[in-house]
């Protein structure tokens, strides 16, 4: 077998096992049920947020912690956080240890950017589009092994809510016993380099002592890093596609991550307003919808090609949100929310490829994507400080107010094309 194939699978193994998190599609059922009997305000106002702050205050510093520790303990990491999330959400009950785990989750999702990068450093550039592609269809399994699996227990009446997080526990488990499996990676993208370019800027190492030795290497390091980090990123913000781009990027990715915190939220407040009320929950069967479609809207992502498309996608999630917050009905809700995650795929998918096709060192991928993702996180804690915190906005108001975002970056999106393509048609006209 090809080494990075067989890489690519023990990896894509470990992704797998890391989304299969059952019990998420029910979280919010599970914590204001009879097991925590936590409100929905304070879970709207002061629970998810800690998660979302966390989230962006450890992002930025663990993408540089992961280059430097070489990717593989990040990993493992990660699977740690996973096991320690679902073991305080099975054996406390107090709120502050509720806002522990949230501070975990945000460190646990942060760590996933080890998952991501880990091949960038341990394929060749060559194979870097095949991997990635595994690797987010690993992910993209799991969630819908997860939506299905939470579906099916809770609607055969196998398993509560509360029971879910045994499996989610479980599998986190499992995912980190398996991360120890994966190959060491020798050399970083930044940090610990193949070839170093600082050495040549100090005395030949027979003439120095151990310590200082250390101490040099680990300033080498350093400096090394900062300087490419710091190439890299000018020359590829620098250039004005790469830069709209990652705008895209980022605005889209705070956006719908700020619709899928809280929509288990808003389904709540239907459903309590709702003379109608559905009898089953079917979240799970949502989430593995949306996964499917999410994937069907990246590989349509991947043959597209005109700028606009992603101002009618934008649009249609404009409509989405508005429509979930303006009529109250679950299934029509539950049907936007699947709108909402496949166009978001197919735009985040379009973007990335256009920022890719833009880079001329495929070695700094994983830093543009990193920084517009800590871009996003800011974004978004911003969304949270706004909306749910400081205007303290129900949620279906907010999700107006999400539809009207939603509209403000289509119309921005448009306006940015006219005028690039206004650009590009005068010096054409002036000849």
């Amino acid at each position: 077998m090809l080494e990075w194939f067989k890489i690519t699978l023990i990896l894509c193994a470990f992704g797998t096992l890391r989304e299969i998190r059952p019990s998420e599609p029910f979280v919010t059922e599970y914590l204001s049920g009879e097991w925590r009997n936590v409100t929905s305000e304070q879970l709207f106002r002061d629970v998810y947020p800690v998660g979302t702050y966390s989230y962006m205050a450890v992002l930025i510093v663990i993408f540089l912690i992961t280059d430097f520790l070489r990717f593989k303990p990040v990993i493992i990491l990660s699977g740690l956080c996973g096991i320690s999330i679902y073991a305080i959400l099975l054996w406390t009950t107090s709120i502050e240890w509720l806002y522990v785990s949230q501070s975990l989750f945000g460190l646990y999702m942060a760590t996933e950017v080890a998952y991501y990068t880990y091949m960038y450093a341990k394929v060749e550039t060559s194979k870097y589009a095949r991997v990635t592609s595994l690797a987010r269809v690993a992910a993209l399994s799991g969630r819908f092994l997860s939506g299905v699996t939470a579906q099916l227990l809770t609607h055969m009446h196998l398993l509560d809510f509360r029971d879910l997080n045994y499996i989610t526990f479980s599998s986190q488990i499992l995912a980190t016993v398996w991360a120890f499996w994966l190959p060491p990676v020798d050399f970083g993208i930044y940090f610990h380099r193949r070839n170093n370019f600082q050495e040549n800027l100090y005395p030949p190492k027979d003439q120095i002592s151990p310590k200082a030795k250390q101490k040099q290497s680990f300033t080498a390091n350093v400096s090394t890093a900062a300087r490419l980090v710091s190439l890299h990123a000018r020359s590829a913000y620098w250039r004005p596609r790469v830069l709209a781009w990652s705008a895209l990027y980022a605005a889209a990715l705070a956006l719908f991550t700020h619709v899928q915190s809280y929509m288990q939220l808003l389904w709540q407040q239907i459903q309590q307003h709702d003379e109608h009320k559905v009898q089953v929950d079917y979240n799970g069967a949502v989430e593995a919808v949306t996964t499917l479609a999410g994937a069907a809207g990246a590989l349509a992502a991947a043959s597209a090609e005109r700028p606009a498309l992603v101002a009618a996608a934008t649009g249609a999630q404009a409509a989405a949100a508005l429509l979930t917050a303006l009529v109250p009905d679950i299934y029509l809700s539950y049907a936007c929310y699947c709108l909402l995650g496949t166009l978001f795929h197919f735009t985040i998918t379009m973007a990335s490829a256009k920022i890719a096709s833009q880079l001329s060192d495929e070695s700094c991928f994983g830093l543009i994507f990193g920084i517009n993702m800590f871009v996003g996180a800011v974004l978004q804690s911003l969304l949270t400080l706004v909306l749910n915190q400081a205007l303290a906005l129900q949620p279906d108001v907010m999700y107006a107010a999400l539809g009207a975002l939603y509209l403000l970056l289509a119309a921005g999106w448009l306006l940015a094309l006219t005028a690039h393509t206004c650009r590009q048609t005068k010096p054409a006209a002036d000849h």
